[in-house]
Formats: structure tokens, C-alpha cells, sequence
């Protein structure tokens, strides 16, 4: 008589580590200005409580650290930017949101790497020890969007050092590691990033650019105006994109977060709000938690002057 074998259970891969963020927004053109204020917007207390309110679980606040910093030394941080970072974050926890603190606008690192290194090592030294006994859900992101100079193995390597030295003291601490080139799709697919259970892998996605930055004049040479977004080659590059997003998220284990995505504010509503709600759709097919770009400013879904939503960006993020 013949034997038989039971079937072999197929060996699978866990899923990836669940994101704590899902639903964020960026309080953008604020803090990463050269000042507060400089361009339009200076972040308020209730800014965030209408986030919260709206059902947003994370806000995200971008910093120019790099202008308020030392240039020697220990790279002494300046205690009022300290302050005034603590007053945001520690209002955003008190609502039960996350925070994410990113090093934003860092120009001279893209151009001079190597003797900007030390200083952004040294900058996140001083923030993970000004922030060591605060709770997991405040976030860090240590660099926005490196480019030029930063090249992906550049980039690697200082985010690999930089998660190591903030791990040392706080291992569940997540930490947010964009990717070269921008932190495009291209940047992330070329990236190596570290094999620790508290890293989020993260996407900043603005294509077509010649669609999402037509008419941004702080753009050079500016994208002209009268692109249209949605016929099935658009819609068929949004999936395969985040499709290549989703393997190489799924290939490393670890999330994936799309850390900006918007349209430039001086496109029409209807237009803008197409492409965030198909964007927003996707990441959230795929298992990504996303953070609009932004609040305010000039991509923004709330104008600060009238005190209300630009209501198609809102439902475009918000609504099923």
C-alpha cells in the first residue's frame, strides 16, 4: 500500500508592520520657512483641532533646522524654535494625535554633503534628547526629500547612522527615512534602507509634476498652465507606480507612508481634487498611510483668511 504525505504548510511572509499613521496632514509653509511667517501662514493651536476634528490622526510639521542651528560644535539648537516646536507637539498629543518632526529644507546638505553630515548628526542628537520621554507618538524624519549630492547610497548610509543613534536610547521610537532623488518612486526603488522593525519607508509623489505644479510659479522653469489629469494612461501610471511602491514595501517588510502628495492651489478645484481623491484612494488600497501637502499655503484644502475648508479637497481626502 502507498504512503501518502500530508501537505507541507506553504511558508508566507508576514505582513509588513502596521503604520501608526494613516490620515495626516502637513503644516506646510510655516515652520520650514526661513521664519515663521515668511510665506503666508503661521501655525494656530486650533489649526490642529479642526485636523483632529475632521478625522485626521496625524499632523505633520515640517522644520528648517538647518536656520536654527549652530554651525560649530555641538550645534546648539536654538531654545526658542525648541519651545516652539514643543507647544505644537505637545497640543497635537494632548488631542491623540501623532506628530511627525521632520528636518526640512536642509538646502545646504543637498550641495555640500560632506560637511553638512556632521551638523544634521549632531542636530538629531539634540532632538532625540530633547524629545527621549516623550511618547512613541511623536515621530522623527530625518531628512526631507534628499537630493543632488545625496545620492542614494549617501543617503542610505547617513539614514542607517542617524536611526542607529536614536535607537540606542529609545528603540521603539519610529523613525521616517526618506529616499534620494527627491524621495520619489525612482529614489525608493534604489534605496537599501535598514532592516529595523520602527522605520517607515516614505513616498512623496507629485506626478504628472507638469499636472500637480502647473502654473507654481516658485518653480523655474514654471510648468505652464491647462494640463488636464485623468484619462487611462494617467490612471494607469497612478497604479503601477504605487504598485512597485507596494513590492518594494512588501520585499523589505517594513510600512510605507506617503509623506507628500497634492496639487498646486492655483489649479481648479474639481481638477485638484480629482487627482488627491485617486491618489488618497490607492495609497489606502495598497496599506499606505499618506499626509496630504498641505493645510495652508499654497497647496492647501483650508484658506485661513475665510476660516473654512476648500470643501472638494476636503471630501476628496475624507470621504469614501
Amino acid at each position: 500500500m502507498a504512503l501518502t504525505t500530508a501537505p507541507q504548510p506553504v511558508p508566507t511572509t508576514p505582513p509588513p508592520p502596521v503604520s501608526p499613521v494613516q490620515r495626516c496632514m502637513n503644516l506646510s509653509n510655516a515652520l520650514e520657512a526661513p521664519r515663521e511667517g515668511d510665506w503666508g501662514y503661521t501655525v494656530r493651536t486650533e489649526d490642529i483641532d479642526r485636523l483632529a476634528e475632521a478625522g485626521f490622526d496625524t499632523i505633520r510639521i515640517p522644520v528648517r533646522w538647518s536656520a536654527h542651528a549652530g554651525w560649530w560644535g555641538k550645534y546648539k539648537l536654538k531654545p526658542d524654535m525648541l519651545e516652539r516646536t514643543d507647544a505644537l507637539i505637545d497640543h497635537a498629543l494632548a488631542r491623540g494625535m501623532n506628530v511627525i518632526l521632520n528636518v526640512h529644507h536642509y538646502n545646504q546638505m543637498n550641495a555640500r554633503p560632506r560637511r553638512h553630515e556632521r551638523r544634521l548628526e549632531g542636530i538629531w542628537k539634540q532632538l532625540a534628547s530633547h524629545y527621549r520621554d516623550y511618547p512613541d507618538s511623536l515621530i522623527f524624519e530625518v531628512l526631507n526629500e534628499p537630493n543632488r549630492k545625496m545620492t542614494p547610497q549617501r543617503t542610505d548610509a547617513l539614514n542607517k547612522r542617524i536611526v542607529r543613534n536614536i535607537h540606542a536610547d529609545q528603540p521603539t521610537r519610529w523613525v521616517i527615512l526618506a529616499t534620494a532623488e527627491w524621495g520619489t518612486l525612482r529614489g525608493l526603488l534604489k534605496s537599501n534602507p535598514p532592516a529595523d522593525p520602527f522605520t517607515i519607508l516614505s513616498l512623496h509623489y507629485y506626478e504628472p509634476f507638469a499636472f500637480t505644479h502647473q502654473g507654481a510659479d516658485f518653480y523655474k522653469p514654471t510648468p505652464p498652465p491647462g494640463r488636464s489629469w485623468g484619462a487611462g494612461v494617467d490612471t494607469d501610471r497612478l497604479r503601477r507606480d504605487f504598485a512597485a511602491a507596494a513590492g518594494f514595501r512588501d520585499a523589505h517588510n517594513q510600512p510605507l507612508l506617503l509623506g507628500e502628495f497634492g496639487v498646486y492651489g492655483g489649479v481648479p478645484d474639481a481638477d485638484r481634487a480629482q487627482w488627491v481623491r485617486a491618489a488618497r484612494k490607492a495609497a489606502e488600497e495598497h496599506g499606505f498611510g499618506w499626509c496630504h501637502w498641505g493645510f495652508s499655503g499654497n497647496f492647501n484644502v483650508y484658506d485661513v483668511q475665510t476660516e473654512t475648508w476648500n470643501e472638494p479637497m476636503r471630501a476628496a481626502l475624507l470621504d469614501d
